[in-house]
């Protein structure tokens, strides 16, 4: 079994670790940014805060190894793993980049992603609020549809973003798809249909899709944390 970050540490692996490390960072006042990056190793159903597991879908999880993960922010259900780059920032309450708006103040994040992808060669951009157009028949999935200041590539949904407003700080949350997903495997565990497994593939765009050679979450970690970084100096 993998152990859990440090505090410390610039990187974590499962998303059941991602959700015990954000439960500490906001359990005192936050006076300083914290980054951590997840190039996840193991599959996790990560269901959104409110999002109530359908019935049987912790028995069929657990019949397959995979872990049912909760997570801090609202939303629709990411499948995590290997195919999948995560990112958590957790800021002050007053830091420039908390917006009185809540979809306002996903504008840095969804900027930092994608120009972070431009940067690999992808033909990345924001959606804007104007352009916003969800699909509520798969509200329960992240990826079925692109929000505000989340980023797609060829008209496909590559980075989805979420947010949890805490008394002691914000926390900012990403998750980019670095190769394909395993689309039947979230719809089988949430009792949902195959029909609905193509939906999301076809509405998504993974990295190495579009490039056209192999990549790892692993390896594209280093420079997700960089671009992060650089994007709070420019607010400090």
């Amino acid at each position: 079994m993998t152990a859990g970050p440090s505090p410390t540490a610039e990187y974590g692996w499962d998303a059941g670790d991602e959700q015990g490390w954000i439960a500490t960072a906001l359990s005192a006042p936050v006076t300083t940014p914290l980054v951590r990056i997840w190039p996840y190793q193991h599959p996790a159903v990560v269901l959104g805060r409110g999002q109530r597991a359908p019935a049987g879908a912790a028995q069929r999880a657990a019949d397959l190894r995979v872990a049912l993960v909760v997570r801090q922010t609202g939303g629709g259900a990411v499948l995590a793993g290997p195919w999948l780059l995560g990112a958590a920032v957790i800021l002050p309450p007053q830091h420039p980049f908390v917006r009185p708006g809540i979809s306002e103040s996903f504008r840095w994040l969804g900027n930092a992603h994608a120009e972070w992808l431009q940067g690999l060669e992808l033909r990345a951009r924001c959606v804007l609020p104007a352009e916003v157009r969800l699909d509520r028949s798969m509200a329960w999935a992240c990826f079925a549809s692109a929000s505000h200041w989340e980023v797609e590539a060829n008209g496909r949904k590559i980075v989805g973003l979420s947010q949890a407003r805490k008394r002691n700080g914000v926390l900012f949350s990403s998750a980019v798809l670095v190769s394909p997903c395993v689309w039947p495997l979230l719809c089988e565990i949430l009792g949902e249909s195959s029909e609905s497994a193509a939906a999301l593939a076809q509405r998504t765009a993974p990295c190495a899709e579009l490039l056209g050679r192999a990549l790892s979450a692993a390896a594209l970690a280093p420079s997700l944390l960089e671009t992060l970084h650089a994007a709070l100096a420019r607010a400090a």
